[in-house]
């Protein structure tokens, strides 16, 4: 589960790729529900039989008594085996912070270390029991500094790093564009970004360091559609139908007649199972047929009349 649980950060880096609605703005979401109490974590967790969380923002550790309250609440609810991993650039882990985060049970921290005096917070959390690693894009043309950075990780202890491949939102666009940084291939994966990435994992090929590539394709139809598939088929209606992608497929039937037998009413429609829409048609109980495709969290994608009666 994802678990966003600000928006708000001191930092203001330039490739952010956080949406615009979300950036610098105290709001809270879990996956993309919005979120009005830590409870709401619970229930998606339940909904989609999530295994563990990852929390992020903005800077979480700005909200810290939040970030700590829920991480005993998750634990407590389902067990110590839940796993829970934190991101954060470093600003705000002070000693303190890193020993309120050991206690609540967090088990990882990975740092994006945007200036180079944050890296003194990685150093105080490996003298914590938490796993800690690096988490940071290949900028396209900082090739020396993402080399020196996996360096000084390997030097240190630090776990593992991961290198992710820029990618440009409609947020950042407007940054990265006057730098040259253009969309190669995908939805968002920046132009040189994997060249970068490629080249110091071939440096760093027999360093004794664990090093991690993550593409911006994997990212959007591998993480998200596998979440939005985990959700949907722990928690779809016995009508609702879903696609490989993970969305939601239902029909909504307009009708005098009662098809409770059949699905649930939504106001003036009957929503039902797609497969049984001919069958309505052939004995005359639908008069209106919409096919509707939405998100595991409401979000319509298409919404199609497929019958009227009298057309």
């Amino acid at each position: 589960m994802v678990v966003f649980i600000s928006g708000e950060c001191g930092d203001s880096c330039f490739y952010c790729p956080v949406s615009e609605g979300r950036f610098g703005k105290d709001r809270a979401y879990a996956n993309e529900f919005p979120v009005k109490d830590l409870m709401d974590y619970v229930y998606e967790s339940y909904r989609m039989k999530a295994v563990g969380a990852g929390i992020t923002g903005g800077d979480p550790l700005l909200h810290l008594d939040r970030v700590v309250e829920l991480i005993g609440i998750l634990k407590s609810e389902f067990g110590r085996s839940y796993h829970v991993h934190l991101y954060t650039t470093g600003r705000y882990a002070t000693s303190d912070a890193l020993r309120e985060l050991e206690r609540s049970g967090l088990d990882e921290i990975r740092f994006h270390p945007v200036k180079e005096s944050y890296l003194e917070a990685v150093e105080r959390a490996l003298r914590t029991s938490m796993d800690v690693g690096l988490e940071v894009p290949a900028i396209p043309g900082k090739e020396e500094w993402l080399g020196g950075l996996v360096q000084w990780a390997k030097n240190k202890g630090v776990k593992f790093v991961n290198i992710n491949e820029l990618e440009i939102t409609e947020r950042n666009a407007g940054n990265l564009a006057p730098l040259g940084f253009n969309i190669s291939h995908g939805l968002a994966g920046a132009k040189g970004s994997f060249e970068t990435s490629l080249r110091v994992l071939q440096e760093f090929s027999e360093a004794e360091i664990s090093l991690h590539y993550c593409s911006s394709v994997y990212k959007d139809v591998v993480e998200t559609r596998t979440r939005f598939l985990r959700t949907v088929r722990t928690s779809a209606k016995p009508y609702e139908e879903y696609t490989g992608e993970g969305t939601v497929v239902r029909a909504l039937v307009r009708t005098k007649e009662d098809l409770l037998d059949y699905g649930e009413k939504r106001e003036e429609m009957y929503s039902v199972s797609p497969s049984i829409v001919e069958e309505l048609m052939k004995k005359g109980l639908a008069d209106e047929v919409w096919l509707v495709e939405e998100l595991p969290y409401g979000q319509k994608v298409s919404e199609t009349l497929v019958f009227r009666r009298g057309k």
